[in-house]
């Protein structure tokens, strides 16, 4: 074994070697163990000062780049590759040695050092970035799991679904009357008192005779609750006593039933019952005389059909009957007045199509054909009044988003009569009922109507008459509506000089108190001029009442 070299040089060594490791250490690089290890291993195997100096030339200077603790540690721990020149230390260096005046061997290890430095180290591979698995239900915590979006999944057990909220339904009409339930119909009874004052009761130009009078009206509507067919009906009927003219006393009624079979889903037969009872005029030309009360006109019939469906196309054919009677007047004597000549029946056949263009509008095309048989085929005043009327119409039926509503048509119609002696009674026909809402609260309202009707006036086959009305109604309140009404009638006797119009004019308030009671207001404005001398007429009417219903 080689003595050992001067202690100048070994402490000077060992201090070299201290003071680098101590400085690696605190900057993490490497550990002061590995360091120590070196210097033992040279001091045991008994180097010499210039075998420690060429150490400290070789391994000092390649400290500062060794990277990690680990890279140095694990080769120190083997001894072999740093402490191989100390095995030999009387060794020359041969003639390979390197310029810098390194051997082989320690310029193999100080590349085996460097190169480790360069490289990353050799492990385990890192962890997976941390991940939800697929059929995860609730998002796990955490900063790194919260940073990645999960999809939305399922739950994975069963759930009964939470309903949400239920939203009451709007009542449109919250103070209509509710009815009755008999069985699977809806009945909505009802029954009105009022009381009013008339200027003109019997609507006369001379000898006029105001009067207070009360009026009694009941009635009620009917609706069937079926899943098919329906039934629907509407009845009214009222009667005015008058106070001071019990002569001008008079009822008035109208009704119709209806009634739908479904026989298939594009077959349905239909039947329409239906009655008008009214009074006549004492000052109109009809009567021609001056009779001591009203009489009663009554038409009452009924109509029978079906419609076949095809597609957007449908397809209508009906038949119908209609019986209109006049009751005999009395004059103020006591005598008789004829009046019954004018009973009269009216058959007739329609045949409609109408196709649905779109949604709420249906345009139709519709012919008509009736004949007219009296009682009597002669009347009081010598002429024989049947006839036979052919009309033809066009129009459409609206009905958008219940913005508007109703129907439109216009057309023609011509009647001939059996009596050569009177001419055809012909002219064009035009007929509306449309319902429009302005607003949430006012609603328009537009009714035209043409009709020919049946007269006694003398070398007159008939009068045509042409109505036009035009309403306003808004709810000021939820319980009280405002409504105005404007009217013209023009009625036109063909072959003859007369011609009457007549203009109203009507305001009416109406206060619910509940769905049962509601209170009514009402004035009536009417005057009637006529090409007759003292047949025109004016009239105001007002009225108060109450209303019961259910």
């Amino acid at each position: 074994m080689p003595p050992p070299g001067p202690i100048g040089a070994t402490g000077t060594c060992e201090i070299l070697i201290v003071a680098a490791s101590t400085r690696l250490s605190k900057a993490g690089i490497v550990r002061r163990s590995a360091i120590g290890a070196v210097f033992m291993g040279g001091v045991l195997a008994g180097s010499q000062a210039a075998w420690a100096q060429e150490a400290l030339n070789g391994l000092v200077p390649t400290l500062p780049s060794v990277p990690t603790s680990d890279a140095l540690g694990s080769r120190g721990a083997a001894g072999s590759d740093v402490d191989g020149p100390a095995d030999n230390p009387s060794s020359a260096p041969d003639d390979t040695q390197e310029r810098d005046g390194r051997s082989p061997a320690r310029r193999s290890t100080v590349q085996r050092i460097e190169t480790s430095t360069a490289k990353p180290r050799v492990g385990p591979p890192k962890l997976p970035a941390l991940a939800a698995y697929p059929t995860a239900y609730a998002k796990p915590h955490g900063a790194v799991i919260d940073t990645i979006p999960l999809p939305v999944i399922g739950p994975t057990v069963a759930a009964l679904p939470v309903p949400p909220p239920r939203r009451l339904k709007l009542d449109t009409a919250p103070f209509a009357p509710l009815g009755f339930s008999v069985g699977s119909l809806r009945f909505t009874p009802f029954i009105e008192q009022s009381l009013g004052f008339d200027s003109n009761p019997d609507q006369i130009s001379v000898g006029v005779k105001p009067s207070g009078f009360s009026r009694t009206e009941g009635g009620f509507d009917l609706l069937s609750i079926w899943t098919a067919n329906e039934l629907r009906a509407n009845m009214h009927g009222a009667y005015n006593d008058f106070f001071s003219n019990p002569q001008a006393n008079r009822p008035d009624a109208a009704g119709t039933v209806d009634y739908r079979f479904d026989a298939t889903r594009d077959i349905s037969l239909d039947a329409e019952g239906r009655f008008v009872v009214d009074t006549q005029r004492p000052g109109s030309p009809e009567l021609n005389v001056s009779v001591r009360d009203r009489p009663l006109v009554s038409s009452f019939g009924a109509t029978a059909g079906g419609t076949d469906t095809i597609g957007r196309l449908s397809l209508g054919l009906r038949g119908s009957i209609d019986r209109t009677e006049y009751e005999n007047g009395t004059f103020s004597n006591g005598t008789l007045v004829r009046l019954d000549d004018q009973n009269f029946n009216d058959y007739g056949i329609t045949a409609r199509a109408d196709y649905e263009v779109a949604p709420g509008l249906r345009p139709f095309v519709e012919l008509t054909g009736d004949t007219r048989v009296h009682d009597r085929r002669i009347d009081l005043s010598g002429f024989a009044r049947d006839s036979n009327g052919i009309l033809g119409r066009v129009g459409s039926t609206f009905e958008f988003s219940r913005l508007l509503t109703g129907t439109v048509s216009a057309g023609y119609e011509n009647r001939v009569y059996d009596d050569r002696r009177l001419r055809d009674l012909q002219g064009p026909i035009v007929d509306a009922s449309l319902i429009y809402g302005w607003t949430p609260l006012t609603t328009l309202t537009l009714r035209a109507a043409t009709s020919f009707n049946e007269t006694t006036v003398i070398n007159s086959p008939g009068a045509e008459s042409r109505s036009v009305a035009f309403e306003v109604s808004h709810a000021l309140l939820r319980n009280l509506t405002l409504t105005g009404v404007a009217a013209y009638l023009n009625t036109r006797y063909i072959n003859s000089p007369i011609i009457e119009d007549t203009v109203s004019g009507t305001l009416k308030a109406s206060y619910a108190i509940n769905r049962s009671i509601v209170v009514d207001a009402s004035y009536n404005h009417q005057t009637l001029s006529s090409t007759i001398k003292g047949s025109g007429f004016t009239q105001d009417v007002v009225l108060f009442g109450m209303r019961l219903q259910h």
